[in-house]
């Protein structure tokens, strides 16, 4: 009786042991699945790049050897758009999954970096650290998460000292689901710097490490990254007088949203125009700060908020040392003055100040001989630039051609410095005094 007694309770036991897990598996799924039910799908934006050589136009006839980034096409195999310095803008929208496709048909190793963006280890882009070196022909996906809105940039991570100076970057805006800072467009300046003998070493199809790791890197003995000295500073990977000018509106309210690319300091000047700092490095600032001058370091973001209320035709340039005259410098030009902007986007003044910029640099270095095509170049210049100063500015531009014609006929000659020095002055000064009638508005 015991016994049967026992057997019974042991089997209510097991029958209310079983019940209770299945109560509880049964509802934990339940729960479960009104949780995921909660958790909207993610929508996914999807990028393919590729890196492969190309050739970036630095002055006219001037090419430097260089690698670039540019979209490719997955269901053909092959490259939807040419390699570009910068690479292709990538836009998300906060709250978007990201996917990179990256095809590497370049020669050398690469990897991409998502800088300022706060993805996993695995898809830092870090090489020999958070994933290999893709070689050509290999493909990885990167993957992040855009949580956080603001300008970030993406770069080869390998060798960080050439790679990315070769080419091998590009921007990333992370567009917010609200914003305080409404713009009626956005602009994105990227900076970097071009030394032609990295182009050159490269060009050799060179590259090994000599000495220790934490020694410099130098290309079959002839280019040592210490040595780097930079000949054309770039914005958007152009040099004036090549760099379309930014087109505003009086009263239009303008983002810009500045990447500094390079390995060098710059600082961005807008003359006649203050702005609003209000973000930095994809963060906004509590409050923003008005400034015309704002410095950024290597790697850096800012976004500039600028409201256009002072119509004219302004310079926007580099303040650090001959950045300017070596390629970075642009225009800001309002709509009233369009007409005195080239059909290909450059400004007549901007062609004029790059060829008495490179002018200078020879005239400081006693190459007069190079100085020859230069000024015939700029003499050309001026023929063109004749039809936009208009009527009333003709005695300015006479004294000018003549100053530039008297330069020509001195350096056919036999040069004399101090003469030369004089005519020079003479000549920068009058180019100065042009740009200002220019920007005064008071042309017909």
């Amino acid at each position: 009786m015991n016994n049967i007694r026992k057997m019974i309770l042991m089997t209510c036991g097991l029958i209310i042991v079983v019940g209770i897990a299945v109560f509880t598996i049964y509802f934990s799924k339940q729960d479960a699945s009104a949780q995921d039910g909660k958790k909207e799908p993610k929508e996914t934006k999807v990028f393919h790049l590729y890196a492969a050589d190309m050739q970036q136009e630095m002055a006219q006839g001037t090419t430097l050897y260089s690698w670039g980034f540019g979209l490719w096409d997955p269901e053909k195999n092959a490259p939807a758009s040419k390699p570009t310095i910068p690479g292709p803008e990538l836009r998300a929208k906060q709250g978007q999954h990201v996917k990179v496709v990256f095809h590497n048909q370049q020669k050398e190793m690469h990897t991409i970096h998502f800088h300022g963006i706060d993805n996993s280890f695995q898809g830092d882009g870090t090489p020999d650290m958070s994933q290999h070196g893709m070689m050509k022909g290999n493909t990885f996906t990167y993957e992040f998460d855009a949580k956080e809105p603001g300008t970030f940039w993406y770069h080869c991570h390998v060798e960080q000292d050439r790679h990315p100076e070769m080419g091998l970057y590009g921007a990333i805006v992370i567009e917010p689901k609200d914003t305080k800072y409404k713009a009626d467009k956005e602009f994105t300046i990227l900076l970097s710097e071009r030394d032609p003998a990295l182009s050159a070493a490269e060009g050799k199809e060179a590259g090994q490490y000599v000495g220790t790791a934490a020694e410099n890197i130098k290309l079959e003995g002839e280019y040592d990254t210490a040595d780097r000295k930079a000949k054309y500073y770039t914005i958007n990977g152009k040099l004036d007088p090549e760099i379309p000018p930014i087109q505003v509106k009086k009263g239009g309210k303008y983002l810009i949203r500045l990447i500094n690319a390079g390995s060098e300091v710059h600082t961005f000047h807008t003359h006649g125009h203050h702005f609003k700092i209000v973000a930095s490095d994809g963060r906004d600032y509590p409050e923003p700060i008005t400034k015309d001058s704002v410095t950024i370091g290597p790697g850096e973001r800012y976004d500039l908020l600028l409201t256009a209320d002072n119509p004219g035709m302004w310079p926007i340039h580099c303040h650090m040392g001959p950045h300017a005259t070596h390629g970075m410098h642009m225009m800001m030009v309002y709509d009233e003055y369009h007409h005195h902007v080239n059909h290909g986007g450059t400004t007549p003044i901007g062609n004029v100040k790059h060829n008495l910029a490179v002018l200078k640099q020879y005239q400081y270095e006693k190459k007069y001989e190079l100085m020859k095509p230069e000024i015939s170049e700029l003499t050309k210049g001026l023929k063109g630039f004749y039809n936009v100063v208009a009527s009333e500015h003709y005695d300015e531009w006479t004294a000018l051609d003549e100053t530039a014609t008297s330069i020509q006929k001195q350096l056919d000659g036999k040069v004399n410095p101090a003469s030369l020095k004089k005519s020079m002055d003479n000549l920068t000064k009058q180019i100065n005094d042009m740009e200002q009638l220019l920007q005064g508005g008071d042309m017909s």
